[in-house]
């Protein structure tokens, strides 16, 4: 599976030119030991990154080297003295953004004409944000127009009073038939509420939630809106708890379908007539 997986979100790129991870931590889709002439973008350097993972049972020693340490700023300005890039590779990154149409224009500065942006996606209907309602476009928008640099309140609680369990696991895939229930109990989403609105420090969270269609319907709004021109290139939709999107630093066709994805989105979201629930 991870082998297919690195397949579907480097299907799209020139190996030979120069490339960025973003985020990669312990599972790293392109790595330099593999060859990939890649540079690695990072919350913490190489050895922070292992201590941090030791001991949860997790190969540390897949941890890249890495080149920046990424505070959150620009990608731009992190990365102002090197050339730019013929790829960037983001892993379960853009949901955690608190600005995912500002991150995007970050991608698309370092990028050359014509480079590609993959995105591997958590998909909400197979991972603890199973109970949270998709983001919408008008949500995107709210927090590019205030250039958020951290969640808000309501994302912080939201994320933790609505994470979900399905038979005990974080993750899971279509058919799975485990009970649904809350990851925490209900106080702790009302204490991390409280902590947050005490400090002005940054708390890592799934600040977006997307389908495969709501995450599509956002980026046609966004480029028919002017507030992004990325080309889609390629689409797969889930396996396992994830799908993937590919895009071109190149201009948007002209928006159609909006009407098809909105009904997708919509669908998708609709409950399955046997529930998880009260079993």
């Amino acid at each position: 599976m991870a082998k297919d997986r690195q397949k579907i979100i480097t299907a799209l790129i020139d190996t030979k030119g120069l490339g960025l991870e973003v985020g990669p931590c312990h599972s790293p889709v392109a790595p330099k030991s593999e060859g990939y002439n890649v540079r690695i973008v990072d919350h913490l350097a190489t050895e922070d990154l292992r201590r941090k993972y030791a001991g949860h049972g997790l190969d540390v020693e897949r941890i890249e080297e890495v080149d920046y340490v990424w505070n959150g700023e620009p990608l731009e300005d992190l990365l102002a003295a090197d050339a730019e890039y013929d790829w960037i590779v983001a892993s379960h990154v853009i949901e955690h953004v608190p600005d995912p149409v500002s991150f995007i224009h970050s991608c698309q500065k370092v990028l050359k004409p014509g480079g590609i942006l993959s995105l591997a996606i958590p998909d909400k209907r197979y991972c603890f944000d199973y109970l949270r309602p998709p983001s919408t476009t008008g949500g995107v928008l709210q927090a590019f127009l205030e250039k958020r640099t951290r969640h808000t309140p309501g994302q912080i609680f939201d994320s933790f009073s609505l994470a979900a369990v399905n038979g005990g696991t974080l993750a899971w895939q279509k058919g799975a038939d485990g009970e649904v229930d809350f990851l925490h109990a209900h106080g702790l989403a009302g204490l991390m509420l409280q902590d947050y609105l005490a400090s002005d420090g940054y708390v890592d969270i799934h600040g977006w939630v997307f389908t495969p269609s709501s995450f599509r319907l956002i980026i046609h709004d966004l480029n028919a809106l002017g507030y992004l021109d990325i080309r889609e290139e390629s689409f797969t939709p889930t396996v396992g708890c994830e799908f993937f999107v590919s895009f071109r630093n190149a201009p948007a066709p002209d928006p159609a379908g909006r009407i098809g994805l909105a009904r997708a989105a919509l669908q998708e979201t609709t409950p399955p007539r046997r529930s998880w629930f009260g079993r």
